[in-house]
């Protein structure tokens, strides 16, 4: 199955622990890995992001997925397996120190899930990945 992967870095002058909290947050996903509107966080006691469902608009049609927990290592990694009917994937937001700010690092991993899916992959691949910069940039600036 055709696969692609997007990155994009940005740096913020926030120290690691506010830009990880803003991790936690439901809408923090709105727009970043292929997200446009996030439904059912799960939110654990401590306030921790566990999973959501989330829908995603390509090419005029609405698709619905589910984000689990692959990876979270405290103030450094979060990561997403993330799935719809078309895709499946990674999403992964890395932080590490940058001087006295913190660079942010999202990387994207998607693969088609199907035969179907597979001959609209490039269409669905780039409308994922078009906007990450904008959106890292955006995620990064809002602490500045």
């Amino acid at each position: 199955m055709p696969k692609e992967t997007f990155s994009h870095s940005s740096t913020t002058t926030a120290d690691r622990s506010q830009v990880w909290s803003a991790l936690d947050s439901p809408s923090t996903w709105e727009g970043i890995g292929g997200v446009d509107k996030v439904i059912a966080p799960v939110i654990d006691k401590d306030r921790r992001l566990r999973g959501f469902s989330f829908e995603t608009s390509v090419a005029g049609r609405i698709y619905l997925g589910k984000a689990t927990p692959k990876a979270r290592e405290e103030s450094r990694l979060m990561a997403w397996d993330i799935q719809n009917s078309e895709v499946r994937g990674v999403t992964t937001v890395r932080l590490t120190d940058e001087g006295p700010g913190t660079r942010v690092q999202v990387t994207l991993e998607v693969e088609s899930v199907g035969m179907f899916s597979s001959m609209f992959f490039p269409v669905i691949a780039k409308a994922i990945g078009s906007g990450l910069p904008q959106t890292v940039d955006a995620f990064a600036a809002r602490f500045d």
